[in-house]
């Protein structure tokens, strides 16, 4: 399974964002099922967090009804392994919380996560499919 990062599931909820119509191409898979890709439960507290901030938590809800209603997707449980991961990730590379544990989640399957941010390419044994110009690798 591959991960996919919170960027291209907020790319694809925001039409004003630069790669919405990327991301519209893969959320588009994966309704007709043509995709299988994972989700870290670390995305769901990053997403918790964003709209609770900006007070808008009933708009949460209707985003997460869309996710778990996307066939072919699965969510990934946060376990010690990634967080000891995480943390090494943020120590060796200086890697933020977030993109941390997403880049251990992918350690932890296949090693593999589609992001817009290249990030992830200084992290070894991690492989970034980027939307942009990978697409057709998904």
């Amino acid at each position: 399974m591959v991960l996919i990062e919170n960027d291209v599931i907020f790319a694809y909820m925001n039409e004003n964002d630069e790669n919405h119509h990327i991301a519209e191409k893969i959320f588009h898979k994966l309704k007709e099922g043509k995709l299988k890709l994972d989700i870290s439960g670390v995305t769901l507290l990053e997403m918790e967090l964003i709209y609770r901030s900006q007070r808008v938590e009933d708009r949460l809800l209707e985003v997460m009804s869309a996710l778990l209603s996307l066939p072919n997707v699965g969510f990934i449980p946060l376990v010690p392994e990634i967080v000891i991961t995480s943390v090494r990730l943020r120590q060796e590379f200086g890697l933020s919380f977030f993109d941390s544990h997403y880049a251990a989640t992918a350690l932890y399957l296949d090693g593999k996560i589609v992001s817009f941010d290249s990030t992830y390419d200084n992290v070894p044994g991690l492989e970034r499919i980027d939307p942009r110009s990978n697409i057709l690798k998904l």
